[in-house]
């Protein structure tokens, strides 16, 4: 784990002899009885208003598993969205018993509990288990699509990455394997101390080129997935999609089409607005980007730097699913392994964003269809909490306080790695 030396609970001590059952047992009780509640709300177990939307997107990977089996990308389909290494997962994971549908989920599974067992390993090592008790309670504040999406299995990779720190390669490694499987991993190559950079570029780099020279050789289309998607609009979700939903309320005329997987808003403007937000993400993560550069962010806990990365991404992205707060919950759980993380009230400030995120999708997306107040007042909490949470986070990054060090190469080098 990657904070600086003595950055844990207040006198406390690294527990070599092994984890106090205090310290697995009650998460893993509590993990366990979650995972068992959010696992059976797909197939119809417990009752759940609007559980069986969630297993849509879990359908759609089924009928794709039959084309890339044989060897070939859903070519031409506008709802493939994931970069190529998705393509021979989910291929494979049809193949888990007992049915394809029920395989799926269960390696999104295997996913969860794999950050579980690496969370929770790093109390062994003075890390505060508010970490794994974040990554917990941020299944049932996002409900059923936690399983029934594939947003656990990057959120994998990327917490191994920021475990990693102390190792830039390997954290290159880590990172370019969940960016293979969904692109936002690369945003946390900001949270590489200086001195690391080009070590966890470099790997990163060797990666993703390998993984795409060997999907390019053995399977037909491995590429098709950045260029079906050039004319997506605003998700109905999206922060900037909020601007039309209030809009409509004050008489300007606006309609939803189902494109690209999602319910897009379609109105005058909307081109120039995600043109718009799109520069805006760009922008601002090139800022970060340079703030690191210049050592401006020296002080900054890397993990809190992901977090934002990550938030500047959602705010100022096209599309916000509720399964992309999967990606929230990975990079928080992380930073609240340590006390020396500024992000606690941020995150805090995230918590009803995922489970209002929950209330609308699954249970009431209608209420967002149908223009009804109860949707667009849920959506306007959401949006202004978390714009809220985005600026306040920048602002702590800027505003780290007089307590915290610089968290450099040096002190990650003093903590041992995961397996």
């Amino acid at each position: 784990m990657h904070w600086p030396s003595g950055a844990g609970p207040a006198g406390s001590t690294r527990d070599t002899g092994g984890v106090s059952s205090r310290r697995w047992l009650l998460p893993s009780v509590a993990f366990v009885a979650t995972r068992l509640w959010l696992l059976a709300i797909p197939f119809g177990v417990v009752p759940y208003l609007g559980g069986q939307l969630v297993i849509n997107d879990v359908t759609l990977y089924t009928q794709w598993a039959d084309i890339l089996q044989s060897g070939r990308f859903p070519i031409g389909d506008e709802m493939w969205q994931y970069p190529p290494l998705v393509g021979p997962v989910i291929a494979l994971g049809a193949l888990i018993p007992p049915n394809p549908t029920m395989g799926l989920v269960l390696l999104m599974l295997a996913a969860d509990i794999a950050v579980f067992a690496v969370l929770l390993r790093q109390t062994r090592h003075g890390a505060r288990e508010e970490g794994v008790w974040a990554w917990v309670v941020a299944g049932m504040l996002i409900g059923p699509v936690w399983l029934t999406r594939f947003d656990i299995l990057p959120s994998l990779f990327a917490v191994l990455g920021l475990l990693a720190l102390s190792r830039p390669v390997r954290t290159g490694i880590w990172l370019g394997i969940g960016a293979m499987l969904k692109v936002w991993p690369v945003l946390l190559l900001l949270a590489v101390p200086r001195r690391s950079w080009i070590r966890a570029i470099a790997g990163f780099a060797v990666t993703v080129a390998c993984l795409l020279a060997v999907l390019a050789v053995t399977m037909t289309g491995a590429a098709s997935f950045a260029t079906e998607q050039r004319a997506r609009g605003l998700q109905l979700e999206s922060v900037p999609a909020w601007l039309f939903l209030i809009g409509h309320h004050l008489g300007w005329p606006r309609h939803f089409e189902y494109r690209y997987g999602a319910m897009e808003v379609m109105a005058q403007g909307t081109e120039v607005v995600a043109l718009a937000v799109t520069v805006l993400g760009v922008v601002t993560l090139g800022a970060l980007a340079l703030l690191r550069l210049v050592g401006r962010l020296d002080r900054c806990l890397p993990a809190d730097i992901a977090l934002v990365a990550v938030l500047v991404s959602m705010v100022t992205s096209r599309v916000l699913s509720p399964q992309y707060f999967i990606w929230v919950a990975a990079v928080s759980a992380v930073c609240l392994l340590s006390a020396a993380t500024v992000m606690r009230p941020v995150i805090v400030t995230l918590m009803p964003v995922a489970a209002l995120g929950q209330v609308l999708y699954p249970m009431h997306y209608n209420w967002l269809l149908s223009d009804g107040w109860n949707g667009v007042a849920i959506q306007t909490v959401r949006v202004v909490l978390l714009v809220l949470a985005t600026g306040w986070g920048f602002w702590r990054l800027l505003h780290p306080g007089d307590g915290v060090g610089e968290v450099g190469v040096d002190a990650l080098e003093e903590v041992r790695q995961p397996a």
